[in-house]
């Protein structure tokens, strides 16, 4: 989870590429840190070819506050390279996102 505490580590960082660590990389990733995220937070690989990438597959949607913000459909990402705008991050304040939802879950889960 620390991918979370990127933008408090790296305060002066506008983008940074995060890349897991047996992804292989065979050229310059330069273009990766102009690429227009749109205002998003995170830019991904899509995994939409796979029926069990789609939010259904792993999201409680009987759970009225995730059916109400999540679309089933959407799908997942592959998270072995991500791109992150780390002033649209701090601007959605990310990172206090994350905090709430994992102290919810920790609550359910005692």
């Amino acid at each position: 989870m620390y991918r979370f505490y990127i933008p408090e580590i790296y305060p002066q960082l506008v983008k940074i590429v995060l890349l897991d660590d047996d992804v292989v990389v065979q050229k310059d990733l330069t273009p990766l840190f102009s690429f227009d995220l749109h205002g998003d937070v995170i830019g991904a690989v899509g995994t939409c070819l796979e029926a069990f990438h789609r939010y259904y597959k792993y999201l409680n949607f009987s759970d009225p506050l995730i059916s109400s913000k999540f679309d089933p459909q959407a799908c997942g990402w592959a998270s072995c390279m991500n791109v992150f705008d780390l002033i649209a991050w701090r601007n959605a304040n990310v990172t206090a996102r994350y905090h709430y939802w994992h102290e919810q879950n920790m609550r359910e889960n005692a």
